[in-house]
């Protein structure tokens, strides 16, 4: 190239690049953010702000809870909502075992995933196997419901409000009357009555309010979920 420097084709070069607008891409921060979650939780999702101060690049994927609860508070809402919002759902998830990324049953994280992303094509079918209790397909309700129950303790319930091993849950569970289509949302959970409904609306409060001294005795059945 007769009367072009070195400098003078970088200079060119760069020019190009300006003109075509080559600049790297870069990843919407808000993309994966639940409009309804917390700041901690949209972190969570997003990263840390990069360096020039840009707000929240991922610098990795998404935690399997957090890939987990944006589809199930996605595509589970209103009477179908399997959680109260985001924050009780990453709290309840971290009881769950993660399985393996092809379970389509059983009573893991995965299996909840896979129903969690299918469920906005058939919500009523998809949201409760998607849900903390399986309901049948990602474990039995009762399984999901003492996985939640290793909440209450005796350390962090009061006397008696907790069952003293899995099979004690197990057996107390099994006979309790359900509504077969559980939804956070359904304010009859909160205490009409022995159902299981009622047991998983409470241990879930347990767990994402951090109050286990007062919903640990709803969720055994010794207040709240009782018959009247």
């Amino acid at each position: 190239m007769k009367g072009f420097s070195v400098f003078s084709v970088l200079a060119l070069i760069a020019g190009c690049n300006g003109l075509l607008d080559l600049e790297p891409a870069h990843i919407d921060p808000r993309i994966g953010q639940s409009n309804g979650g917390s700041a901690g939780a949209g972190n969570a999702l997003a990263g840390a702000p990069d360096a020039a101060g840009n707000g929240g690049v991922p610098t990795e994927p998404a935690s399997l809870c957090a890939q987990y609860c944006r589809a199930v508070q996605e595509g589970c809402v209103d009477d179908m909502a399997q959680y109260t919002d985001l924050d009780a759902c990453m709290a309840e998830c971290a009881y769950f075992p993660a399985g393996d990324a092809s379970d389509t049953e059983g009573n893991s994280i995965n299996c909840r995933l896979k129903y969690a992303l299918r469920a906005p094509s058939e919500p009523i079918t998809y949201c409760t196997w998607a849900g903390p209790g399986g309901d049948g397909m990602c474990g039995s309700n009762c399984e999901g419901f003492c996985t939640l129950m290793t909440a209450c303790t005796a350390e962090t319930a009061s006397a008696g409000n907790f069952f003293a091993s899995n099979e004690e849950c197990m057996s107390n569970c099994e006979g309790l009357p359900g509504s077969g289509s559980y939804g956070a949302n359904d304010i009859t959970n909160t205490g009409h009555g022995d159902t299981y409904d009622c047991r998983l609306y409470h241990v879930g409060a347990a767990i994402s309010a951090h109050d286990t001294r007062v919903h640990c005795p709803h969720a055994v059945g010794h207040t709240l979920c009782v018959n009247r």
